[in-house]
C-alpha cells in the first residue's frame, strides 16, 4: 500500500516548536486546549481563542523557523525556492475539525507546484490527524508525534479532517515551499484568510533560499 505522504524526523532538541508555541499561547500542555466552538468552516477555521497569540508570538521564533526551513527543507529541494513566510496554525479540538472542509489547496488559489509540510506539535493519530487522499481515492492519516514532519502535495491532493473523537486536542502548523522557476508568471487571487498574494514579499518570504543542489 502506497500512502500519499512522506514522514521525516527532525531534531526536536534543536527545534522545540511545541514548547515555543505553548509559551506564546500561555499554556503548559497544547493537547489540553479546550473551548466550546461551533464546528469549524473554511471561513472560521483560522478563528479561535489561540490563533492571534500564535501569530503574534511567532515573531519570537521567526529566525528559528527560517533556520529550520534552510537546514531541514533545503536539502530536500534541488534548486532555489520561495517559502511561506509565516506558517499556518491549526487547532483540532475534540468533537470538531481543524480545517473547514476536505479540499485541495489549489481550490484556494495556491500554485499547484507547491510542496507542503505539516508539522504536529502534539501527538497526531486516528481522527485527530490530517487525512490525505491517495490515487485510488482512499484516505490515509499519518500517526506521528512531535519531532516528525509530514510532506504531501496539499495543492493537488484532497485532504482534511474527520471529527476528532480521540478526546485530545491536536495542534500543528503547516507551510509550503515553491521552486523559484515555478512561480506563476502572473499574480493570481490572494489567500482566503490573509489576502496575501502568492508572491515574494507577500505569502512567500521576500528572499528565496538555496536548495541543496543549487
Amino acid at each position: 500500500m502506497t500512502v500519499p505522504f512522506t514522514v521525516r524526523p527532525y531534531p526536536l532538541d534543536e527545534y522545540p516548536f511545541t514548547e515555543l508555541v505553548a509559551e506564546s499561547l500561555g499554556v503548559d500542555d497544547l493537547s489540553n486546549l479546550s473551548a466550546d466552538l461551533p464546528r469549524r468552516t473554511w471561513r472560521t477555521d483560522q478563528q479561535s481563542p489561540w490563533h492571534a497569540s500564535f501569530y503574534s508570538g511567532f515573531e519570537a521564533w521567526r529566525g528559528l523557523f527560517a533556520g529550520f526551513v534552510r537546514d531541514e527543507i533545503g536539502p530536500l529541494v534541488n534548486e532555489p525556492f520561495y517559502w511561506q513566510a509565516v506558517p499556518t496554525f491549526r487547532v483540532h479540538l475534540p468533537g470538531n475539525v481543524a480545517v473547514g472542509e476536505f479540499h485541495t489547496d489549489a481550490q484556494y488559489h495556491h500554485p499547484v507546484d507547491e510542496r507542503s509540510f505539516w508539522l504536529p506539535l502534539t501527538p497526531a493519530y486516528d481522527t485527530c490527524s490530517v487525512w490525505v487522499e491517495a490515487d485510488d481515492g482512499v484516505l490515509h492519516a499519518p500517526d506521528v508525534d512531535p519531532g516528525h514532519l509530514v510532506e504531501f502535495s496539499a495543492a493537488t491532493r484532497r485532504h482534511g479532517n474527520k471529527i476528532n473523537e480521540t478526546g485530545h486536542t491536536r495542534v500543528s502548523f503547516d507551510f509550503r515551499v515553491l521552486p523559484v522557476r515555478l512561480l506563476p508568471p502572473e499574480e493570481g487571487a490572494p489567500t482566503e484568510h490573509t489576502k496575501l498574494r502568492f508572491v515574494p514579499g507577500g505569502y512567500y518570504a521576500a528572499d528565496a533560499m538555496e536548495g541543496a543542489g543549487s
